[in-house]
């Protein structure tokens, strides 16, 4: 099939909304054509929530029943988009809001530039750790931004396949850049398009910062991140080094600051043992401490 270049649908991953995460999704809804709000949550509907979705624009509603995780959502979403005819997947969490225009100065990002050859475009996060975008600087190339605000070329998508199923959560945005741009596709970032996102519950120390992330958050987090450095490190050992280094900034920022210690620690471990025996998929209780 044909397409007509800039036709964009959104994927929003669910995971038990409320009113608030309804309002977050109006904020860029009337920016694109079709969104699919892939559900994940493993409980009842909630009345409330499912009445508002249905007034937002272009809402198409899909749900599991359970959790089968992000890149599963993200999957879904982007086949459905391809067999409509979409050219662009716009993929967003559901605590994102959007600034208004964001996805038009997204794609101009893609001026002077081959369809083709941009594989994914993503926004400025904003987020409580802070960060600023590069003064005058409109659009640059980054490595492995964030899923939530990105524009997938379904183009890029069809070559080099699919989000990874079995990483569930945690680095399947870091593992699909990496891989986009092994396959010779450009990660692009618009710095004048603005993303409120959050990150954990995270508060900033000095150097370090504790996002507060649950113990089962820190085993996908270290199964998935070691996964991505041992199939990667060949091709962006820069990269993956300046990973090792913040994994141990984590672990530091994990025994001064923040609670739970000792099971996100062991959580880790299991992790790191699941990784070591090729075990994937969701948590069903890892290697034992």
């Amino acid at each position: 099939m044909s397409m007509s270049p800039g036709r964009i649908a959104a994927v929003v991953v669910l995971y038990r909304p409320g009113l608030t995460e309804v309002e977050n999704i109006r904020t860029w809804a009337g920016q694109v054509s079709v969104v699919y709000a892939v559900d994940n949550s493993d409980v009842q509907e909630n009345a409330a929530v499912m009445e508002a979705l249905g007034t937002v624009q272009g809402v198409t509603y899909i749900c599991f029943g359970e959790n089968r995780g992000v890149a599963r959502a993200l999957n879904i979403a982007a086949e459905r988009a391809i067999e409509a005819g979409y050219d662009f997947l716009l993929t967003m969490d559901q605590d994102s809001v959007a600034a208004p225009g964001m996805i038009a100065l997204m794609m101009a990002c893609r001026a002077g530039d081959h369809v083709s050859t941009v594989g994914m475009i993503a926004p400025f996060h904003a987020t409580k750790s802070g960060g600023t975008p590069p003064a005058g600087l409109a659009c640059q190339e980054v490595m492995t931004p964030m899923t939530s605000g990105c524009l997938l070329n379904l183009s890029a998508y069809r070559s080099v396949g699919p989000f990874r199923d079995d990483f569930f959560i945690d680095f399947v945005d870091n593992e699909y850049c990496l891989r986009l741009r092994r396959a010779g596709f450009a990660v692009l970032r618009a710095n004048r398009a603005v993303l409120e996102h959050s990150v954990g519950d995270t508060k900033k120390y000095g150097p370090f910062i504790a996002t507060n992330h649950s113990p089962l958050r820190r085993y996908y987090k270290t199964r998935n991140r070691l996964q991505v450095f041992s199939e990667y490190v060949p091709v962006f050992p820069r990269h993956c080094l300046f990973d090792l280094v913040r994994l141990a900034k984590e672990i530091a920022s994990i025994i001064l600051f923040e609670h739970e210690k000792v099971a996100k620690i062991r959580m880790m471990w299991r992790g790191w043992c699941d990784f070591r025996q090729g075990k994937f998929g969701k948590y069903d209780g890892g290697c034992k401490v």
